[in-house]
């Protein structure tokens, strides 16, 4: 029964904060996150990506890329003209194997059929017909890829890829400048949202509203890892393990999380002095104690030193005379 206390307790308040309190706070830190990252987005318009077209162009002038673009159009027209012969050829054996069939079958029979013999013959000149156009297109197209469009294919992807390498040099100049900016942005505003935190915690006509405060550098935080994650995980895919970095790292910072919060929020003494705070029995959470605890029997009160006055026992002053116990 004390522990159901305890817990309905600490889901009311916390260091005194409502739960309404929590979640317009968590709403504050998303709207805050929503607006930095927007701002983040807009920061980078004024570092524009290089200009890939001027680039290609100077690697690859206009004419150079239309010659070669031709050859490549006259490479597979006779490349066509190949596979059009080619499937001549099927179609004009098959019709010579129909008429060599059919003529054998008579003649097997004892029957010298003219028509089948002159039917034979002519399906058997197609097909060498046929068969010399395709070597013919053949000897064209390996012509023409030996001598013209290989060597001008070559000097082509060559400046191709003098272009993507001066492209990708200017990429990664991009992305590092881009990245400096961001970095230095979420640093700037962690640090600006950490002197709020600060502030909300030090100002006494602020120390009621501290939860802002707590917000406000929740926001700084999410933001400075959300843009460092986008900055560093481009750079580091591909030189290290960085998945199995976060989960390891993050699983570790969670935990020394979870260490902190229990130790400095969660310990015996601070639960027993929330307790206090609340006016409910420090030993058990049982509310509105008088002088001993109608829970746990707990005595709550003892003497002062100082005044010799009753005063509870758990506070850190006398509430008489305000003496440090």
């Amino acid at each position: 029964m004390a522990e159901q206390y305890n817990e309905k307790d600490e889901s009311k308040v916390s260091d005194g904060t409502t739960t309404a309190e929590k979640i317009l706070a968590l709403a504050l830190t998303v709207f805050l996150l929503i607006g930095g990252l927007w701002a983040a987005e807009n920061i980078t318009q004024f570092f524009p990506p290089p200009d890939w077209a001027a680039i290609r162009a100077e690697h690859i002038p206009a004419s150079v890329e239309a010659k070669f673009n031709l050859l490549a159009q006259e490479q597979n027209e006779l490349a066509m003209a190949v596979q059009r012969h080619t499937e001549a050829v099927a179609a004009a054996q098959s019709a010579y194997e129909k008429a060599r069939e059919e003529y054998r079958t008579l003649l097997d029979r004892g029957i010298d059929d003219r028509d089948k013999r002159l039917r034979w013959e002519e399906t058997r000149l197609q097909l060498e017909t046929v068969q010399g156009a395709v070597a013919v297109a053949q000897a064209a197209l390996d012509a023409f890829t030996a001598d013209v469009f290989a060597p001008q294919k070559t000097v082509f992807r060559a400046a191709e890829q003098r272009y993507h390498d001066e492209l990708g040099r200017q990429n990664r100049a991009h992305n590092l400048v881009v990245g400096v900016v961001l970095l230095a942005y979420a640093l700037v505003v962690f640090a600006l949202t950490f002197l709020v935190f600060n502030l909300f915690r030090t100002r006494r006509f602020l120390s009621r509203y501290v939860v802002v405060g707590n917000s406000v550098l929740g926001f700084g935080a999410l933001q400075a890892l959300i843009l460092f994650y986008r900055v560093v995980y481009p750079a580091l895919r591909g030189l290290l393990p960085v998945e199995l970095i976060i989960s390891v790292g993050g699983a570790a910072i969670s935990i020394a999380g979870i260490v902190f919060l229990k130790n400095r929020f969660f310990s015996n003494e601070a639960i027993r002095n929330r307790r206090l705070w609340r006016k409910s029995c420090p030993n058990c959470g049982f509310p509105h104690p008088s002088l001993h605890c109608a829970w746990c029997g707990e005595g709550q009160t003892a003497t002062c030193p100082h005044c010799h006055s009753r005063t509870n026992k758990h506070g850190a002053h006398c509430g008489e005379c305000g003496a440090k116990r």
